[in-house]
């Protein structure tokens, strides 16, 4: 799988801010952290560090993130946003992501609270790390996401039942470069809606909703109904 490139992603990126500044690294341990470093020194909301490959990728609760060279995508956002739209990031960025991977003919859904779903199988990961803001400025945010695009998670034992990427849903090789490029889109135009617009589209594309789930919170876990018995 060729290395991604960068001047057919800026042909096809569209974007005031989202990826118009790119940190391309080959190999890191995360994103998040090259991410974070940048943020320190003032790198502008919308920034991008993307890697082919990272050797400590980072999911929620700790857990890792397998994050191989297998032409996938794995980036870090710096977001600088008014308190509104930093409190909506949760909604934005799935939804985003859902559409995008969907733009590409693969029937992807929001299964809560940020993960993206096809084929009954996890596609893309993401983690939000946010920061309070000093007196006067927007709050801060480094939102990681990892989405496997051209990979064969099956091939990894623990993975295989679980995980897909879109090249095994669409049975396809993917181009990353106008993938990323309508991500980059799909969020800058989720950052610009309000709560009702980005609830509604949210829910549209939810793989839970009228689903009944599992709470598992510490070590407590209980059965939850996501609808009334009649």
């Amino acid at each position: 799988m060729s290395e991604f490139d960068a001047p057919t992603f800026y042909q096809h990126l569209a974007t005031t801010s989202i990826g118009r500044v790119l940190e391309y690294r080959t190999v890191v341990e995360t994103t998040m952290t090259v991410a974070a470093d940048l943020a320190r020194s003032g790198a502008a909301h919308g920034t991008m560090v993307l890697a082919e490959e990272q050797t400590a990728g980072r999911g929620r609760r700790g857990r890792g993130f397998h994050s191989p060279s297998e032409g996938n995508l794995y980036f870090t956002l710096i977001l600088r946003t008014p308190p509104g739209a930093h409190r909506r990031l949760p909604v934005a960025l799935p939804l985003a992501v859902a559409r995008a991977c969907r733009s590409e003919g693969c029937d992807a859904r929001i299964k809560w609270p940020n993960d993206i779903w096809a084929g009954g199988r996890k596609l893309c990961g993401m983690l939000i790390d946010a920061e309070l803001p000093g007196t006067g400025e927007d709050p801060l945010a480094l939102a990681g996401i990892g989405i496997n695009v051209n990979g064969n998670p099956g091939a990894v034992p623990e993975l295989r039942d679980t995980a897909t990427s879109l090249a095994r849903e669409l049975r396809r090789v993917v181009d990353r470069e106008p993938l990323l490029a309508r991500i980059c889109g799909a969020i800058e135009d989720a950052l610009a809606m309000d709560s009702d617009r980005l609830l509604v589209a949210y829910r549209d594309l939810s793989l839970v909703l009228g689903r009944d789930v599992l709470l598992n919170y510490r070590a407590a876990r209980r059965e939850s109904p996501a609808r009334k018995p009649s």
